[in-house]
């Protein structure tokens, strides 16, 4: 018996800025919601950037507004993070290359590693 391996296919992700409140002041992740799950209900907008990714299903570890996302990145920075675009770190279990593609149409790019 043969194992076939089928290739993932691309999906259309939406690429945003999910800026919250904390203790310590503001933070920032951007995020990635399948087009498909975001446009499912009327009952809220995602405004970001559209981008095509072939991603394995299980990364959707989050809710946001009750819709699952995979946070990609986190904002290192202290304040607003539109401020620190250079100040990005990416989640456990997320590869460089898929923050890569989430983070390049806002112009982010990622801390380097110490490895």
């Amino acid at each position: 018996m043969q194992v076939l391996k089928r290739a993932i296919k691309p999906q259309a992700y939406i690429s945003f800025l999910y800026i919250y409140e904390t203790t310590w002041g503001n933070a920032g992740d951007i995020c990635l919601i399948r087009e498909s799950v975001a446009n499912s209900r009327a009952t809220a907008k995602f405004v970001g950037h559209k981008i095509q990714l072939a991603l394995p299903k299980g990364l959707e570890r989050h809710n946001v507004a009750g819709f699952p996302v995979i946070k990609v990145a986190g904002n290192v920075g202290e304040g607003h993070p539109k401020e620190h675009p250079f100040e990005w770190e990416a989640y456990e279990g997320v590869t460089e290359e898929i923050a890569i593609a989430a983070l390049k149409p806002w112009g982010y790019k990622l801390i380097e590693s110490a490895d």
